[in-house]
């Protein structure tokens, strides 16, 4: 496995806890979001190879027992590859969502971002080498 970008050790390092997240709130959280093109470039780019890497999976939905359901690498990169054309950036918020959802409070943003075992495992040592959100440090 190659080394990994900023970005991707910033993705890792927040599914650490929970081993979830929606690709909206982990958009806010690991960027400054401002509504440039290359800020989704960016996010697909180093979730694209995450995924490749075998680090994380794509969820799109939940199974009957309402768990995320972890898609196998080849959907999840097809989720990725959906997300440019329908994400719109909310200037009011200052955030980026997607136009395909309309989600009301307390249900699942979907897409969301599953840490894999491995995953995790890097996560863990990425945060014991940087700390929690390192880059948000000295703000």
């Amino acid at each position: 496995m190659s080394a990994l970008s900023e970005l991707e050790m910033r993705i890792l390092s927040e599914l650490e806890e929970a081993g979830q997240e929606d690709v909206f709130t982990l958009m806010v959280t690991v960027m400054k979001p401002v509504g440039e093109v290359r800020e989704v470039e960016q996010m697909c780019e180093a979730l694209t190879n995450l995924v490749r890497a075998d680090l994380v999976r794509m969820s799109a939905d939940r199974d009957a027992d309402l768990a995320l359901r972890e898609l196998p690498q080849d959907e999840s990169l097809m989720i990725i590859a959906q997300l440019p054309p329908n994400l719109r950036f909310q200037t009011e918020g200052g955030y980026w969502a997607d136009i395909r959802r309309t989600s009301r409070p307390l249900e699942d943003t979907f897409p969301y971002v599953l840490g894999t075992e491995a995953g995790i495992a890097k996560a863990l040592e990425i945060l014991t080498d940087r700390g929690y959100q390192w880059w948000r440090q000295g703000r």
